[in-house]
């Protein structure tokens, strides 16, 4: 008798696994680039608009009026928003136009011009920007109109600016702005400088009362401004007043502007040479002393009766403000026979108790000093930065006593912080003068030092 065998066949658990991999794989690039598909389709439908947009406008701006083809508040002045917002295919785009006019050199430049019109025409550039799914667009187009008859200048002049840099180089790349506020031909432009450090704004219209302001950043650096001031009170006579434009005229100004930095001032005491002079016209302010007595303004042995002391001692602290370096003591001495002086150096304070300053540091201290000068200069002001000076007065004939008139130490006091010290900070720009002819400074400032003698500030 046979028994038939079934056979059973599918995936195994890896080859699941495996296929599951293979699987993920494949559509994961597909959906990747799918994906990649859509963003190019998006980022060229866009940039597509964009186009679409600018070469209508653009067509707008070739039919207008040649004097209607301006921007607001711009030169040459014109019925064209500087800054627009327009959407199509629902994407916004940012709209900027600039227009200027454009010095052909054909029939010369600027002053060299044949016919001394710089203004031969105009030069329109419309400039797109926008944002799509994470992604910035941008497109430009620039597109030259012409006059339909000869060139003029009627109702426009020139303003040409130059400015320089604080070592009076001319400077490319700084930020000059046109303003006049007239009710009937408002003016804001701003322009950037040529490599000549030059800003030129041809057929600007007749006015008066232009300004102009000069500033960077410029290659990443910030910059001072410089500008056309307004006659104030304060500054009754500018350097650099708001001007007039005349027609077919050619008005050059030149503003200097310099890199900022930050300023950090730190006000010190002038190195000084000064002295302590103990004069023991009363032993008040003496620290210590004993078996001395001051006789007026002279330092003597104790006495009883005219029977003086045989010994006798004083101590007395010398603490300089701030010690540069130590230089000699002075004793002013009367010594008769049989008597005798000494005099020590020590540290401590007060009433002590003090220790002598060895002779590693200053030499012959241990066994005292009878010299009317004492060179103290090998003294370390480090180390030592203050002292106590002890007089010793001995006599062996009782019915005498050394006198000591004055005893003067002299050193040099270091620099010190000047805290909460009023004091002025002033540039060399000048930006006028007031009505008694003096100078008006741009930067001029008083101002208090702090509790570390500094004054901090920026720009």
């Amino acid at each position: 008798m046979y028994k038939a065998l079934t056979q059973k066949s599918g995936f195994t658990l890896v080859e699941v696994i495996i296929v599951s991999a293979i699987s993920v794989l494949i559509f994961g690039a597909m959906f990747a680039s799918f994906q990649y598909s859509l963003r190019l389709i998006n980022l060229s439908r866009s940039k597509l608009s964009a186009i679409s947009v600018a070469n209508d406008r653009m067509e707008y701006f070739r039919s207008l009026p040649y004097n209607n083809v301006g921007t607001i508040a711009g030169i040459p002045p014109g019925t064209i928003p500087q800054n627009n917002i327009i959407s199509l295919n629902g994407i916004e785009f940012n709209e900027r136009v600039l227009v200027e006019y454009v010095d052909d050199p054909a029939d010369g430049l600027n002053v060299a011009d044949t016919n001394g019109i710089p203004s031969d025409y105009k030069r329109v550039k419309v400039e797109y920007t926008w944002e799509i799914n994470g992604v910035n667009g941008q497109i430009a187009l620039i597109s030259n109109i012409v006059p339909r008859s000869i060139e003029t200048t009627a109702g426009g002049g020139t303003v040409r600016i130059n400015v320089i840099d604080d070592q009076s180089n001319l400077l490319p790349g700084a930020r000059v702005r046109l303003t006049n506020a007239s009710s009937t031909s408002p003016i804001d432009v701003t322009k950037i400088t040529d490599v000549n450090g030059e800003a030129l704004f041809s057929g600007t219209p007749v006015d008066s009362n232009y300004e102009v302001s000069v500033t960077g950043p410029i290659a990443g650096k910030s910059y001072s401004v410089d500008k056309t001031y307004e006659a104030t009170t304060t500054n009754p006579n500018p350097s650099l007043s708001p001007f007039s434009v005349l027609e077919s005229d050619i008005s050059t100004l030149t503003f200097q502007i310099g890199e900022l930095s930050d300023i950090n001032l730190v006000l010190k005491s002038s190195v000084t040479d000064s002295r302590f002079v103990e004069d023991f016209t009363s032993l008040g302010g003496i620290t210590s002393y004993s078996s001395v007595a001051s006789n007026g303004d002279e330092l003597v042995l104790s006495d009883t009766a005219g029977v003086y002391d045989v010994y006798g001692e004083v101590y007395f602290e010398v603490i300089p403000t701030a010690i540069e370096a130590w230089q000699a003591v002075r004793v002013a001495a009367n010594v008769p026979a049989d008597t005798d002086y000494k005099v020590y150096f020590y540290t401590g304070a007060g009433a002590g108790p003090y220790t002598i300053i060895p002779d590693t540091d200053l030499p012959g201290n241990s066994g005292g000093f009878a010299d009317s000068i004492i060179d103290i200069s090998n003294l370390s002001p480090t180390l030592y930065p203050s002292f106590v000076v002890g007089v010793v007065l001995e006599t062996s004939d009782v019915s005498v006593t050394p006198i000591i008139d004055e005893v003067g130490v002299y050193y040099r006091e270091a620099e010190t912080l000047m805290t909460n010290q009023s004091m002025g900070v002033r540039g060399s720009k000048i930006i006028g003068t007031d009505a008694t002819a003096n100078f008006i400074y741009k930067y001029d400032v008083s101002t208090t030092t702090d509790v570390n003698g500094e004054i901090t500030g920026g720009g």
